[in-house]
């Protein structure tokens, strides 16, 4: 996989960063604003949804930051 990444031109590689962004904002969403607005079977599986999304979020946001590294703007 990094093999493919080291292709990529800088406008590409943008792009990938820009989705991962999005990716890491529905995670969020997902995660830890929907438990608020609805109603999980308990507070454990809330809890659950928040430390998962917060995971996922900081994996993905990390992801698309490590594709810009390297190109200037």
């Amino acid at each position: 996989m990094i093999q493919v990444m080291e292709k990529l031109n800088s406008a590409q590689r943008k792009s990938l960063a820009d989705f991962g962004t999005t990716v890491a904002a529905a995670w969020f969403s997902a995660g830890i604003i929907a438990p608020f607005f609805s109603k999980p079977k308990s507070i454990l599986d809330a809890f659950t949804f928040i430390i998962i999304g917060t995971i996922m979020s900081s994996i993905t946001l990390r992801l698309s930051l490590s594709l810009l590294k390297g190109i200037k703007s």
